[in-house]
């Protein structure tokens, strides 16, 4: 219990931490659905061995461009690295914009919701912090994609890591609606989750990835997108979404 109490209290502080963007305007009503695509060695492992067929929710996408609506995926480097071909069209896809979310989803503050902490390979804690970075910016930058974003894997983050992406040219982008699919069997919880958080200038954080633990997103989708029209929001890229706070 005590170490859950600790992973709310870091998450709270990490998601309210100074230099990290959470929402855009209040004052108009534009909301931007990002989705996270996470890759650990983990699941990696999981693909390559077959016990997982794919990490890669493909009815996201198209629920997405059979309603129009526009998108930011944050992706991880090793996701890019197991899916380039499907990188590559979400990078040409107008309705969608792409940023960087790690490259292979630790921890960067622990406890993180039972994440790996950042594999050092021989070098200091921050070099390596560093290299989660660079290299997925460089994965991104292969696809002809200008990126400005990062977001903290689980959101977990300490000011130094927050100065450090900053100084490597980011903006760290987490969110104020958090769906809360991980782990979730049932779309309807998904919904709720969503549609009771949302607001004028929301950034909402779903999971692109699927696989066994993140099943129920897509059906979710499917209907999280109507309710939110129906209340007069537009849809819109984080990159719009925050042009007025610069």
């Amino acid at each position: 219990m005590k170490r859950f109490v600790a992973i709310l209290t870091l998450l709270a502080l990490a998601l309210a931490a100074p230099g990290i963007l959470t929402h855009g305007p209040r004052s108009t009503p534009k909301i931007a659905l990002t989705f996270d695509a996470d890759m650990t060695p983990g699941m990696k492992q999981n693909l390559l061995s077959g016990r997982v067929k794919s990490y890669n929710n493909t009815r996201i996408y198209a629920i997405l461009e059979q309603q129009q609506v526009k998108a930011t995926f944050f992706l991880t480097g090793m996701w890019i690295e197991l899916y380039p071909q499907q990188a590559k069209a979400l990078a040409q896809n107008p309705l969608f914009e792409l940023a960087n979310h790690s490259y292979s989803h630790p921890g960067f503050e622990q406890p993180c919701y039972g994440l790996p902490s950042v594999t050092l390979e021989g070098q200091g804690l921050v070099q390596a912090k560093e290299a989660q970075v660079r290299k997925t910016q460089a994965l991104l930058e292969s696809l002809g994609v200008h990126n400005t974003y990062f977001r903290f894997p689980g959101g977990c983050a300490n000011p130094s890591d927050v100065a450090m992406v900053e100084r490597l040219g980011l903006r760290v982008v987490h969110w104020d609606a958090a769906g809360e699919d991980g782990g979730q069997h049932n779309p309807q919880v998904i919904v709720r989750n969503v549609l009771k958080q949302a607001q004028n200038g929301s950034i909402i954080v779903l999971h692109s990835h699927g696989g066994p633990k993140v099943p129920a997103t897509a059906e979710a989708l499917a209907q999280i997108i109507p309710a939110l029209k129906a209340r007069g929001f537009e849809f819109v890229k984080v990159s719009e979404l925050l042009t007025h706070n610069q």
